[in-house]
């Protein structure tokens, strides 16, 4: 992969959101640069950096995965922890499950550090002026949650009440 034959200009015009990966740091050089090229060309074209925490295909390596998240913690607007992920960070980090999200979003001042847990059917968002711990009725995927709390954060309105509108699909 030639990660400067990307043209971030052109491939972010007019994007409100850019999805990356945590794993994606693992795949070699050349795709971590591309992954750190794509986030500081998106905060300079308006896109907003959205990072999907998963749990690497080497369970061993997240340390190294999210290593390289804090590296570049600054540029996260939303920080997605992906429910298999969620125990073996928090042991990595030292704190309870339960803990783990607020302990980020303080740390590393990421605007929005969310989870959504299929089995509890529950949707954790961690933001600036507080939590929202949402019991949801429908039955969803987390990134299919995910999709949607993005869709609708631009347009839910301000707030707390903005935040658990997003979260919950309404």
């Amino acid at each position: 992969m030639d990660h400067g034959a990307i043209d971030w200009r052109s491939t972010l015009d007019s994007a409100h959101w850019l999805v990356s990966s945590a794993s994606t740091a693992l795949d070699g050089a050349s795709p971590r640069y591309a992954w750190g090229a794509g986030m500081t060309f998106g905060e300079l074209e308006g896109a907003r950096t959205v990072m999907i925490v998963d749990m690497p295909s080497n369970p061993l390596r997240l340390a190294e995965s999210w290593g390289a998240v804090i590296e570049r913690i600054r540029q996260v607007h939303v920080l997605f922890i992906a429910p298999d992920a969620i125990d073996a960070l928090s042991a990595l980090e030292e704190v309870s499950a339960a803990e783990l999200l607020q302990r980020v979003r303080h740390r590393g001042l990421v605007p929005h550090v969310c989870t959504y847990l299929p089995n509890e059917r529950t949707a954790l968002v961690e933001h600036s002026l507080g939590s929202v711990n949402l019991q949801l009725t429908a039955v969803t995927q987390p990134l299919e949650w995910l999709a949607g709390f993005l869709c609708g954060l631009p347009s839910a309105g301000p707030g707390q009440a903005g935040v658990e509108r997003a979260a919950g699909g309404s």
